[in-house]
């Protein structure tokens, strides 16, 4: 039966182009490839160590591929994500600078208002990002308007009570307005500082950081 997916393993490693970041030695290694004038990211754990490929790499395959279908039709993240196999994933690339690099931070208040509206989207589809905080995860495209990459820390809420699952939210939340206030601080209002200090009061209980690759709430 012929394949669906868009490009198989054997197409891949025969023309694999260009690696974007080979991270640490537990992360999978991303790659660019391209096909038919289209351009994807392939992330992939293959190369790793076999017991981080078999577990931990399985894993996270599966689990940030869950989190991209769940948000496929949100404008400003990852599309047409699909499994290349029990190690790797693949999405369509998005092109934009990440706010991490240098004279990254120096963007308009639009842009924040903007990133909060696409991670307002984000959590209506019933999941959390957790990893906003890390600028690296936020690209920022040729027309100004934010891009959010990067779901393997995600985490469901559906199955949470109301009042944990708007705690977590608001966790969320407060990454865009750490980035928010250390470039735009006189824009980002009382009430988005309140939740911002709020939170940043309840890091240090943060139980689950650290566990299957959660981020910590820098």
């Amino acid at each position: 039966m012929k394949s669906t997916k868009p490009f198989t393993r054997a197409e891949f490693t025969q023309r694999r182009e260009e690696v974007l970041n080979r991270g640490r030695w537990a992360n999978a290694i991303l790659y660019l490839f391209r096909k038919d004038g289209e351009v994807w990211v392939v992330k992939d754990f293959r190369p790793r160590h076999f017991l981080v490929r078999e577990t931990i790499g399985r894993l996270l395959t599966a689990r940030e591929l869950r989190g991209l279908r769940r948000v496929a039709g949100v404008r400003g993240v990852p599309q047409g994500a699909f499994r290349l196999d029990r190690h790797a994933l693949a999405y369509r690339y998005v092109r934009g600078t990440s706010i991490a690099r240098p004279g990254g931070g120096g963007l308009p208040a639009e842009f924040y208002a903007a990133l909060e509206r696409l991670l307002q989207e984000v959590h209506t589809r019933g999941i959390v990002h957790l990893d906003v905080r890390n600028a690296r995860n936020i690209l920022v495209d040729h027309e100004g308007r934010p891009l959010l990459i990067d779901f393997q820390s995600h985490v469901g809420t559906a199955w949470l009570p109301r009042r944990l699952r708007r705690l977590i939210e608001l966790f969320d939340l407060s990454g865009v307005y750490k980035h928010w206030a250390g470039s735009q601080p006189e824009s980002l209002g009382e009430a988005r500082a309140a939740v911002l200090a709020r939170m940043n009061r309840w890091r240090r209980f943060w139980i689950l950081r650290g566990y299957l690759g959660l981020p910590r709430l820098k």
